[in-house]
């Protein structure tokens, strides 16, 4: 019996070493922990964010989630420029960003949204991908957006350690042209986000979509999901969502529209009402491999 066992033994350690180390390393699925959250960073008074604290406030919970649930990827809305480079000095040496600002179009002459009132601060207010161990390929993708009305952006960027393409959403919701207040935006920004991720075999995507889940009774805008887009479930076509099935909601209004889709294994999803924005975080564990 004895000597079975280390005959088997033996054959198993000269079967590991005939097989390369970075094989094995390349086989390992790689943990990867990605946030979603509505900052509502703004300082002017019409974006209804004075109530939800002050920038250091919104910096903190970024950082506790980094610390607490070893966030290494976050998809940020609603965040100004200087308070992202306060963010960055928090997260020290090995985190990269990309931002990407909002804009204001009238008659299709753009400017970017800025952070303060016109006599305060100047810097703008946009979404941002932020990302530990490495950041390659950002670049913006135009989607359909108000002729005249709020402007908002949608991009990528590839978080090299996982080799994982990652997207920051912010949707156009209801009567986003004051022009033309019944005119939709969100089918084909969202017909067009479609495309841009169908390029990639690992993606995760996510951020405020501004829309019901389709499946939500009553949704009068359940419409503009394209089909393929939003999984029901396993076997079903599409992307799944961090917290599907659960549902949870994610804004202080007490619904649900923001997610986080991915391509890769869920392990597991958080979601939770933070004291300094009107949105909740969602944080979304996937293996990647």
């Amino acid at each position: 019996m004895t000597r079975k066992l280390f005959g088997g033994l033996l054959g198993a350690l000269l079967l590991a070493a005939a097989v390369p180390a970075s094989a094995v390393a390349a086989d390992a699925p790689k943990n990867l922990q990605v946030m979603s959250w509505n900052m509502c960073g703004s300082q002017r008074a019409s974006w209804g964010c004075a109530p939800f604290g002050t920038p250091q406030d919104k910096i903190g919970v970024v950082k506790y989630h980094v610390d607490n649930d070893f966030v290494q990827a976050v998809l940020l809305q609603e965040v100004c420029e200087d308070d992202l480079t306060a963010l960055m000095g928090r997260l020290g040496s090995g985190w990269s960003k990309s931002f990407q600002p909002y804009q204001w179009s009238q008659d299709g002459v753009k400017a970017n949204n800025k952070c303060g009132e016109d006599n305060g601060r100047d810097d703008r207010i946009g979404t941002a991908i932020v990302v530990k161990a490495g950041m390659s390929a950002a670049r913006a993708y135009p989607t359909t957006q108000p002729w005249t009305g709020q402007n908002r952006p949608f991009h990528c960027a590839t978080a090299t350690y996982w080799n994982i393409r990652l997207c920051d959403v912010h949707l156009s919701p209801a009567g986003s042209n004051p022009d033309h207040p019944d005119w939709e935006y969100a089918d084909d920004q969202l017909a067009e986000i479609k495309d841009v991720v169908a390029d990639y075999p690992n993606v995760v995507f996510g951020g405020d979509f501004n829309v019901e889940p389709p499946s939500y009774p009553g949704n009068t805008r359940a419409w503009v999901w394209p089909a393929g887009l939003y999984s029901t479930g396993p076997g079903v076509a599409g992307y799944a969502e961090c917290d599907q099935g659960a549902n949870r909601d994610t804004h202080d209004g007490g619904y649900k529209i923001d997610y986080i889709f991915g391509t890769e294994t869920k392990r597991w999803c958080e979601v939770g009402a933070s004291a300094y924005s009107d949105h909740h975080v969602v944080v979304y564990s996937v293996a990647v491999s």
